[in-house]
């Protein structure tokens, strides 16, 4: 029987509170071929998954390569200072999750990545 596994890539953050970070991600099709990724990237660190928790962070989106299935993603040292400042963090740690969605334009959204996400003082 075959299947078709639509979930999104896990990956796991592990942050420093006041340093700012940088990252890319970089979106291939089935094939390997660059995923052109235009459109409107979101991306979130929130305490969990449920409809009411609101998001603590948003990531700064590059799409300057999004035609070439690059995403550039950053947080500041006060983003991730402000984990900390969250009323979930216990002995001195966050604990929560992220994700990034891509929307294209006139479609609907698709998660690309999703994680857990811990960021200490």
């Amino acid at each position: 029987m075959a299947s078709i596994d639509l979930k999104p890539q896990v990956l796991d953050l592990s942050l420093y509170a006041g340093d700012g970070v940088e990252f890319r991600l970089i979106c291939t099709d089935s094939d390997g071929d660059p995923l052109n990724v235009s459109g409107n990237i979101t991306a979130q660190i929130r305490v969990d998954r449920s409809e009411t928790s609101s998001a603590i962070v948003d990531f700064d989106a590059n799409l300057i390569e999004a035609d070439q299935g690059i995403v550039a993603l950053s947080l500041t040292g006060d983003d991730t200072q402000a984990l900390m400042m969250d009323p979930s963090v216990s002995k001195d740690k966050f604990q929560g999750v992220w994700d990034v969605q891509w929307t294209p334009s006139g479609q609907e959204p698709r998660t690309l990545v999703q994680g857990k996400v811990e960021c200490v003082a």
